[in-house]
C-alpha cells in the first residue's frame, strides 16, 4: 500500500516545494475603466491550478527521486523522457501560489491603463469602456451596466525556486524558457451602488496568445549505446525550440467595500491547447488541459486632487 502511495506523496511534496511565477491570468478589472485623474491600486494572491502539469508529473517525480538522487551521471532512458515532460508542462502551466501586485491610472473619458507584477512576470494593459457611465460616485448616479475591452502584453523569465530537488532537475537539464502572452479581455459588470460606490459582479470572456522560446542543454544526461557497447556515451544533443498557441477563457468577479477600500474575489477558467514538443532524444510530447485559477486581494481606489482654476482679475 505504501508503495502504491509513493508517487502521490513525491508529487504532494512537489506541490508544496515548487515555485514560480505565471503571466498575470486573475481579471480585476471590471467593465468599468479608472475614471479620469484616479489611480486604482492593489495587491492579489492567485493560485494556478492546472491539469497538464498534473497528469505528467506524478511518475515523473517517483522515478527520479528513486533513481536520480544520488547520481552526477545519467544515461538517457524513459524515467528521463518523463522528466523532461513534466518540466516542460510545469514552465508551460505552473501550479503555484502567487502574489501579485498592480496599478492602474485612468487616462481620459472612457480610458485607463495599467501595470501588473507577479515575480518575474510583468504585464501592461490598456482598456477601454463602450458601455456605461464614466463619471465617480460623488457626481453621477449611474447604476447600471459596464462593460469595456482591452489589451494586455505580459512576458515572463521562467525560473525555479532555489529547491535542492528541482536545482538538480536544472543542473540536469539546463531548462530556460521565455514567454509573451497578448491577452483580450471583454469584461461586462453590474455595479452595486452608484458608479461601483460599493462594489459590482464582473464576468466575461478572454483570449490569450502566447509565444513561447525554450532552450536545453543538457549537462549531465548521455545516451548510451546498448546494440553496441563499443561506442563510448555521448551529450545528448540541445534543444532550441519556438512555439505558440492560444489560450481560452471565462471568469467571473466580485469586489466588495466602500469608496476607497475594496475586497476582490475572482475565479477564472482557462482551456489550452500547447500542441506537441520536441523532446530530448527526439521524442515529442502533446500538451493540452485545463487551468482554473481563483485569487483574492485589497484594492484602493486614490483619488487625485483637482487643481483649482486660477481667478483672473
Amino acid at each position: 500500500m505504501l508503495k502504491l502511495m509513493r508517487p502521490f506523496i513525491y508529487f504532494i511534496f512537489a506541490l508544496f516545494i515548487f515555485s514560480s511565477c505565471t503571466t498575470p491570468r486573475s481579471v480585476l478589472n471590471s467593465g468599468k475603466v479608472v475614471p479620469k485623474n484616479t489611480v486604482r491600486g492593489g495587491i492579489n494572491y492567485t493560485f494556478n491550478v492546472a491539469t497538464s502539469p498534473i497528469s505528467k508529473s506524478a511518475t515523473a517525480i517517483y522515478n527520479f527521486a528513486d533513481n536520480y538522487s544520488n547520481q552526477d551521471t545519467i544515461y538517457f532512458d524513459q524515467s528521463v523522457e518523463d522528466v523532461n515532460a513534466a518540466l516542460l508542462a510545469y514552465c508551460l502551466d505552473p501550479i503555484t501560489f502567487t502574489n501579485e501586485y498592480y496599478l492602474r491610472f485612468g487616462l481620459g473619458h472612457r480610458m485607463d491603463m495599467g501595470y501588473r507584477n507577479s515575480g518575474d512576470a510583468h504585464g501592461v494593459d490598456v482598456m477601454y469602456q463602450f458601455l456605461g457611465g464614466t463619471g465617480t460616485f460623488k457626481d453621477s448616479e449611474y447604476n447600471g451596466m459596464y462593460g469595456s475591452v482591452g489589451l494586455q502584453y505580459a512576458h515572463q523569465n521562467f525560473k525555479f525556486m532555489n529547491n535542492r530537488v528541482f536545482n538538480k532537475f536544472e543542473r540536469m537539464f539546463g531548462i530556460s524558457m521565455r514567454r509573451d502572452d497578448i491577452t483580450i479581455p471583454l469584461i461586462f459588470s453590474k455595479s452595486c451602488g452608484p458608479e461601483e460606490r460599493t462594489g459590482c459582479l464582473s464576468f466575461g470572456l478572454t483570449y490569450t496568445h502566447s509565444f513561447i522560446r525554450y532552450k536545453i542543454k543538457p549537462k549531465a544526461i548521455y545516451y548510451l549505446n546498448e546494440n553496441d557497447v563499443s561506442v563510448p556515451p555521448q551529450l545528448l544533443e540541445p534543444l532550441d525550440a519556438k512555439m505558440d498557441y492560444s489560450s481560452y477563457g471565462t471568469f467571473i468577479n466580485f469586489k466588495v467595500g466602500r469608496r476607497y477600500v475594496f475586497f476582490n474575489l475572482s475565479l477564472s477558467f482557462y482551456y489550452q491547447n500547447f500542441g506537441k514538443y520536441p523532446l530530448l532524444g527526439g521524442k515529442t510530447t502533446s500538451l493540452e488541459g485545463f487551468s482554473i485559477v481563483p485569487s483574492y486581494g485589497v484594492q484602493f481606489n486614490i483619488p487625485t486632487k483637482k487643481k483649482k482654476k486660477e481667478i483672473k482679475e
